[in-house]
């Protein structure tokens, strides 16, 4: 049998709040690849990835989980993808203890001896509330939660956020760990770029509920690169994108083959990418001239 292509593949996506709109994404996310996922707040990640979830009702598009229509196949769906959200889903009174009693039950793939060789290891006590859990240790729980459902598709929604570099690193891992698996398919939405540049193999952008761009990451930062000039004249105006003042000229963000004759350059980070993106769009809606020249 020949190999899926695509963990996730999302054709024409609209969810409609009235107040906001999903509208008409087109995503596919590589099997055996970890896409991030940015974008600013309120730019559709999270409903994205509440709706692949089925926690929202789409008006139009399709879903497919490994090839697999989930009205057609709902019990194998539920058994493939796991869920990260950005805040824990279980209540704070309960006990892992407790919990897992009932994780034995929902997901026939779950594995016990994997749970508790990560409980061991990140020392997560399995009889103490999850009130009295700190937020990284009920963010490092909530991940080994959907690692051990026995998913092939696991998706992310902040899972990093708010916690210490010390946690930050070994959620990363557990990713990383996840991946070896090349059958595995991971969609990570985060603020903390810094997490991507590590480990994503694609990156896709949201603005404003629209999917602005999906591309290999190398290739999508190599087709950029950051420039620093000490005068910005039309020319640059023209090709520039969050062009920004600085005590010695500019800089901004270019295509690669728009770079100015005798520039400084260097290729961006994927945070430097997304905040120059972001800001020229935010400019674009708001002055024709993004430099105040």
């Amino acid at each position: 049998m020949k190999k899926l292509e695509y963990g996730l593949d999302i054709s024409g996506l609209t969810v409609d709040f009235g107040n906001f709109k999903l509208d008409n994404i087109t995503l596919k996310v590589p099997r055996g690849c970890i896409t991030g996922l940015i974008g600013r707040n309120g730019a559709g990640k999270t409903t994205l990835i509440k709706t692949i979830m089925r926690l929202n009702s789409a008006c139009a598009g399709k879903i497919l989980y490994n090839g697999l229509y989930f009205p057609e196949h709902e019990e194998e769906v539920l058994n493939k993808i796991a869920c990260v959200f950005d805040s824990p889903v279980y209540g704070k009174g309960a006990k892992p203890k407790q919990l897992i009693k009932y994780y034995r039950r929902a997901y026939k793939n779950f594995d016990e001896d994997k749970y508790n060789a990560l409980m061991a290891r990140f020392s997560l006590p399995h009889d103490l509330k999850f009130s009295k859990y700190s937020f990284g240790m009920n963010k490092k729980y909530s991940l080994i939660l959907a690692l051990c459902q026995g998913a092939d598709i696991l998706l992310l929604d902040e899972p990093a956020a708010g916690i210490d570099p010390f946690d930050r690193s070994a959620v990363v891992e557990l990713i990383q760990e996840f991946m070896q698996d090349e059958n595995h398919t991971v969609l990570f939405s985060t603020h903390i770029t810094e997490d991507l540049d590590r480990i994503a193999d694609y990156i896709a952008m949201i603005e404003c509920g629209k999917l602005r761009f999906m591309e290999e990451k190398e290739e999508l930062l190599n087709s950029y690169r950051l420039v620093q000039v000490v005068e910005v004249t039309e020319g640059i105006k023209s090709v520039a994108m969050g062009l920004k003042s600085t005590p010695f000229g500019a800089t901004f963000l270019c295509k690669t083959e728009d770079v100015p004759a005798g520039a400084s350059v260097k290729i961006p980070s994927v945070e430097e990418l997304f905040v120059a993106l972001t800001e020229e769009g935010l400019t674009a809606n708001h002055s024709d001239d993004p430099f105040g020249l």
